[in-house]
């Protein structure tokens, strides 16, 4: 049920994202915004998720905005430095929820 819920929110903000960056790289247009680091800072959580439940959330054919943003919000020189490492999150998830 949560899964499903959380794909849903997903598709809708594939939706807004198409509509809001109008083509271009982020949510507010050609640079990163207030929208897209709010929502990045998501990114690292939603990746445990998905190592968690399988799920890919943000994957090239469901949400193929949402793929390509993500992938340049990670790749972009102020935001790549302070990316947490995914593998570091979900080792302290397994030890926090005793997974």
């Amino acid at each position: 049920m949560a899964i499903a819920k959380l794909d849903q929110c997903m598709t809708l903000l594939e939706e807004t994202f198409q509509e809001c960056s109008k083509g271009r790289g982020f949510f507010g247009g050609d640079d990163i915004g207030f929208i897209d680091i709010g929502f990045g800072s998501l990114l690292g959580p939603l990746k445990v998720l998905e190592k968690f439940t399988g799920v890919k959330f943000i994957h090239p054919e469901n949400t193929p905005g949402l793929f390509q943003w993500a992938n340049r919000f990670y790749a972009h020189e102020a935001v790549k430095p302070v990316m947490p490492d995914i593998e570091k999150l979900v080792e302290f998830a397994r030890l926090k929820f005793n997974t």
